[in-house]
């Protein structure tokens, strides 16, 4: 039909014309995604380290609270802090009286919470460690389009003409490459240490809900 022939030419001369563009602009890109990919890194490595605590000594101070009918020492122990497993457990010690199915939930919801605070970026890592090869690849094939361009006005030049514009393409897919890599580390080793601190919350969510059985009261605390 030439309704369509005519359509498709149109599509072909636009991508024609996008390649005569070069690829320069695809590296640039890749730049830019790759200073967005480090500032996120840093951003969440700070966010690890400032969050950091020994769970299994919180555990253990958490118990005796509990055990003795400390209850107010317990939510001291973990109101002000910053951590994933502190703001669960704290929640959950907000509404200790009320009995362990509110504990629960009240905990259920404050980790869903927690896991969108800690694993916020992790979807743009994963994304751009399984699209940059792709991206640099859309570089190489433009920058090999207008190798052949060059080619074609030279028909004498061969491999003077096209070579160095073909390694330059290649450049784009390395790049590509040397982005995707450290995303994919990135992402895997932050999500293990995601994972890692739903396990402590998840820990520490289960002696709160075992001492929950049997709330502790303010009579109870002044014994």
């Amino acid at each position: 039909m030439p309704g369509a022939t005519e359509e498709s030419f149109d599509v072909i001369e636009a991508f024609v014309r996008l390649a005569g563009l070069g690829a320069e602009w695809v590296l640039w890109l890749l730049l830019a995604l790759g200073v967005m990919l480090g500032a996120l890194v840093i951003e969440r490595l700070r966010l690890l380290a400032r969050t950091r605590v020994d769970t299994a000594a919180l555990g253990r101070v958490l118990v005796e609270h509990l055990e003795g009918g400390r209850l107010s020492e317990a939510r001291a122990l973990v109101d002000s802090g910053f951590a994933m497993e502190q703001r669960v457990i704290a929640d959950g010690l907000s509404v200790f009286e009320r009995g362990p199915r509110a504990v629960e939930h009240v905990m259920r919801s404050a980790t869903e919470r927690e896991r969108q605070r800690f694993e916020r970026s992790l979807g743009f890592m994963g994304t751009l460690g399984s699209n940059a090869p792709f991206i640099g690849l859309l570089g190489t094939v433009i920058g090999i389009i207008v190798a052949f361009q060059q080619l074609a006005e030279h028909p004498s030049g061969g491999m003077d003409v096209v070579g160095p514009g073909i390694a330059e393409a290649l450049v784009a897919t390395a790049v590509g490459l040397l982005i995707a890599i450290p995303a994919v580390i990135a992402f895997n080793t932050l999500r293990s240490a995601v994972d890692d601190r739903l396990s402590n919350t998840e820990l520490l969510g289960r002696i709160v809900l075992s001492h929950a059985q049997a709330p502790v009261t303010a009579d109870a605390e002044r014994g």
